[in-house]
């Protein structure tokens, strides 16, 4: 998975040059607009939408376990798992504490792209140069400090909001760990401090996780004529919102999860020769599936008994969900075209 190889990249301004260039090619047939300007994967796109569309690429440049350095980690306790984990704008790490024990573990995470702090956050700090505001209210031994991301080259402060991150620390004990001077945040600002430092002196290495290279909203490139009126990013930058002809809302999502469960599961379909796991509940269909290799965020070092854990074995995965199931299935069918290695 190159865990300690993978670092930032650097290439903000070039993807974004890329989205608003290269990627805004017109497809024959493709609706025209008037004032909206040139399609993007087929369709006309606002200039708001662009911009937003751009800061949702550079977010997605930023590879997560790039930020997180996992030597820190291990200077924390022994690192039992670390890797990728969520949507892709995660990175991971499980560890005990010296002091504790690994029934009671410690989780670090650091997550990029963020659209808004999701939890009710206190004062802005400044850290290197970075916008910080720690979560409020967090359980004991929990902290979450969220941080702005650099600014997008060539993006005016008011043409979108920027995107946010955020590291957590969890003592699983509930803060009876080791944290110094009984400082809750002392770990998570240890963290913060190194992603800062990151941010500022990015290395250009890619994720290999080839999802974790692509813009979920691509799929409208396969969707022409199929009854999409407009797309843009979601609140994390791996996740596309769709508004459908007749105004219903659809979305697709890119994202690692556990290996699907051959019993007991949600079930199996096969929808044009390809098989699909689905599952509705009461506001949606939903349609994903698996593409690409499984991941194991074990270390080598890892004790058996974590070794073992099946949550630690990832897969890639897509979801495309709608309010009818006629449609999940069109959308899905889509995704499978574009994302299914």
């Amino acid at each position: 998975m190159g865990r300690s190889a993978t670092v930032i990249s650097p290439l903000v301004a070039a993807l974004f040059a890329v989205l608003l260039t290269s990627c805004a090619g017109v497809v024959e047939g493709a609706p025209s607009v008037a004032g909206v300007g040139e399609p993007i994967y087929g369709l006309p796109v606002s200039d708001h939408g662009r911009v937003e569309l751009g800061v949702a690429a550079a977010a997605r440049a930023i590879t997560p376990c790039g930020l997180l350095d996992e030597n820190l980690v291990a200077s924390l306790g022994q690192v039992t798992a670390f890797g990728p984990v969520g949507d892709l704008s995660t990175c991971h790490a499980e560890l005990v504490p010296p002091r504790g024990t690994p029934a009671n573990p410690v989780w670090v995470e650091v997550t990029v792209g963020e659209r808004e702090p999701t939890e009710e956050t206190g004062a802005v700090e400044a850290t290197s140069g970075i916008e910080v505001r720690p979560a409020v209210g967090a359980l004991p031994g929990t902290c979450t400090l969220y941080f702005s991301l650099p600014p997008v080259p060539g993006v005016q402060d008011n043409a979108a909001p920027g995107r946010w991150g955020h590291v957590s620390y969890l003592d699983g004990a509930g803060g009876t760990g080791d944290s110094a001077g009984g400082d809750d945040c002392a770990e998570a600002r240890t963290v913060l401090g190194s992603v800062a430092g990151r941010l500022r002196t990015p290395v250009p290495v890619r994720s290999d996780i080839p999802l974790a290279q692509q813009d979920p909203c691509r799929v409208v490139e396969e969707m022409s004529g199929r009854g999409v009126e407009t797309f843009s990013p979601g609140s994390r930058p791996y996740e596309c919102l769709l508004t459908l002809r007749g105004g219903d809302a659809a979305s697709v999502q890119l994202a690692l999860s556990p290996e699907p469960s051959q019993v007991g599961g949600p079930e199996a379909v096969e929808l044009g020769g390809k098989t699909f796991t689905y599952f509705r509940d009461a506001l949606e269909c939903h349609y994903y599936f698996y593409p690409g290799a499984v991941f194991d965020t074990n270390l080598p070092s890892s004790p058996v008994s974590e070794r073992d854990k099946r949550s630690n074995r990832l897969t890639a995965s897509v979801a495309a969900s709608a309010p009818s199931c006629d449609d999940a299935e069109t959308l899905v069918l889509a995704a499978a075209e574009m994302f299914d290695y």
